[in-house]
């Protein structure tokens, strides 16, 4: 068999795999509104150690409404602010929000149907596995009822690391 003649899993069509892709969007987008409640709330010393109160679902309804409006670059400077997660996971953030918005934007006519597919389904990969870890990190937040600032520290800290890159 030459490799022409190979046979290919049946991905579905390109519109079906762009769909799937949105949805995992919208499913991330999610996740990442209510991290940002959490750090809001749990950034606050006087809120350490308290349950959830009434603005809860107000903060995620703002951060929702932000994210989702957000060019990439304002979707992760949100995500970096309360320095909470790696800066390096906040990158592939921002690589995978711009890949998503290129591919909603453009249509390369040169790729085939399959090939198209590949590309949705793999945004769509790398948004379920960005939200798996920042499940987890909302979960710890949620748990501990504090919110760990790495403010000062380059790894976490954007404000830090421009300062040590001058």
């Amino acid at each position: 068999m030459t490799e022409n003649e190979r046979i290919l899993p049946d991905l579905g069509t390109p519109e079906e795999c762009k769909e799937k892709m949105s949805e995992a969007y919208a499913s991330f987008l999610d996740v990442a509104s209510k991290f940002l409640a959490l750090a809001e709330f749990y950034s606050g010393k006087k809120n350490e150690g308290q349950p959830l109160d009434d603005h809860f679902l107000d903060s995620y309804n703002r951060s929702h409404k932000k994210l989702k409006d957000a060019s990439p670059e304002d979707f992760c400077y949100q995500m970096a602010f309360f320095a909470l997660v790696y800066l390096s996971y906040i990158d592939e953030i921002k690589d995978n929000l711009m890949e998503y918005k290129r591919l909603l934007t453009s249509e390369d006519k040169t790729l085939s149907a399959y090939d198209q597919c590949c590309d949705y389904l793999t945004v769509r990969d790398e948004f379920k596995d960005l939200e798996n870890i920042l499940k987890a990190i909302n979960n710890d937040i949620a748990e501990n009822r504090e919110a760990p600032s790495h403010i000062g520290d380059t790894l976490y800290d954007p404000n830090a690391k421009e300062i040590v890159n001058n």
